[in-house]
């Protein structure tokens, strides 16, 4: 209970008692949605059908992604198409 065993002090996956260097635990929707904002910055506006294509992400998944970085300001749906919205609520 008391003991920092594996306990990773750094996003590179450095363990800082050890030195040693572990894999990284990436979180699989958040890499997912991240290639669909990449998509949508390469494409403009784009289908979720077209975003499902070229990113291999499962229609229904991107559908509820979209959902989600709609509802938090990164997504713009404009008639049938998706694209990211003008003013991205990034911290400054």
């Amino acid at each position: 209970m008391g003991s920092d065993h594996g306990h990773k002090d750094s996003a590179d996956g450095t363990d800082s008692s050890s030195g040693t260097t572990t894999a990284p635990t990436l979180i699989g929707s958040v890499q997912r949605a991240l290639r669909l904002v990449e998509a949508m910055h390469a494409e403009g506006g784009v289908t979720a059908k077209r975003l499902a294509r070229i990113t291999g992400i499962p229609l229904p998944t991107v559908y509820h992604l979209l959902r989600t970085l709609s509802h938090e300001g990164y997504v713009r749906r404009e008639g049938g198409a998706f694209r990211l919205a003008d003013d991205l609520p990034l911290a400054s």
